[in-house]
């Protein structure tokens, strides 16, 4: 057919769907609305920000409200009784909410592993020196008292036989903690790590870099939601490996959005922050079941029902699996 006419048959063939919809020609469908929690203003949830500032959940027929609600639980808290449909949190906090019988899944893996930098008082230069220390961490059984943990293992150091450990609350807190002189070594994450490096602390490991498989930051929905309006979810699931590619070839936008969500204006941390994210977050999302795992055996000691748990019972990877297996990733890449 000449492209004249295949231009005519096409836009036939539009008018005749819109009409069928009951929507005039010339119409745009209307968007879907959406209500999405995140929980912390960090680096490694500043991809709402992202897909908000470019029109990437609208290229997607969603109208997404985007909420900041502080804290796993009171996310999935809200997604349980409706308020929001979508939320994005650490794993932890979806888990142990399954494990209690609610109806959580998550659908994408935006951080399959933990992405804590341990950072140390001057004089503290080798891992073995944290031995007898004092070590600040957010909670105990917080996603960074997990990783400083886990961490401590891999060096031979078990946390309480061998160092102290003191609940301090968030980075702020404990970065000040340090400073002082309180504790000796904590976890923290960009854009900190330029001031921690610039004042002199020790950075002795990242997370990622020892091996950690975990998941992390990830999207969470509920079952319930899958059931009802599975398109819904399909292309809210599409819309977040969109956004991954946006952070990870345009640069300077991303920038920007990065220092409108986290109110960043140092050059150096809004670098920082871009580099360590667009590293960590995979292309293709995947749910890690072995960093499901991982949190699983963690919980094991405080609930039984965690040692017989399936990681495969807590993830959805098919939207994500529908989406790598046609090709569409790639072709995002241009490969």
């Amino acid at each position: 057919m000449p492209p004249g006419l295949r231009t005519v048959a096409l836009a036939i063939g539009l008018a005749a769907a819109l009409a069928a919809a009951g929507l005039p020609a010339g119409a745009a469908a209307p968007l879907e609305k959406i209500a999405i929690a995140h929980s912390t203003v960090s680096g490694s949830q500043v991809i709402v920000q992202v897909m908000k500032d470019h029109g990437i959940f609208e290229r997607n027929g969603l109208d997404a409200q985007i909420l900041f609600i502080a804290g796993g639980p009171i996310v999935v808290k809200s997604l349980l009784t409706g308020d929001v449909q979508a939320a994005i949190t650490a794993g932890p906090a979806s888990i142990l909410a399954s494990l209690g019988g609610a109806d959580v899944v998550t659908v994408v893996g935006l951080l399959n592993t933990a992405d804590h930098t341990i950072i140390a008082r001057p004089g503290i230069n080798r891992p073995e020196d944290l031995r007898g220390k004092m070590l600040g961490v957010n909670q105990i059984g917080s996603a960074d008292d997990f990783a400083f943990r886990y961490a401590l293992r891999r060096w031979g150091i078990e946390a309480e036989r061998d160092a102290q450990v003191m609940a301090l609350g968030g980075q702020p807190a404990r970065y000040r903690a340090l400073q002082t002189g309180q504790i000796d070594a904590t976890t923290i994450q960009p854009p900190l790590t330029v001031s921690a490096r610039e004042a002199g602390f020790v950075t002795l490991a990242a997370l990622a870099d020892l091996g950690l498989e975990y998941q992390g930051t990830c999207v969470v929905t509920t079952r319930g939601l899958i059931r009802a309006r599975e398109d819904t979810v399909r292309r809210l699931v599409k819309a977040f490996v969109e956004g991954i590619h946006f952070m990870k070839t345009r640069r300077p936008e991303t920038l920007r959005s990065i220092g409108a969500f986290m109110k960043l204006h140092d050059p150096k941390a809004l670098e920082e922050t871009y580099e360590q994210y667009t590293r960590l977050i995979p292309r293709v999302p995947y749910p890690t079941p072995a960093g499901v795992r991982t949190i699983l055996d963690d919980l094991a000691a405080k609930h039984p029902k965690a040692r017989a748990a399936r990681p495969e019972d807590f993830i959805e990877s098919r939207f994500v699996k529908d989406l790598d297996d046609a090709g569409a990733i790639r072709r995002l890449y241009g490969q």
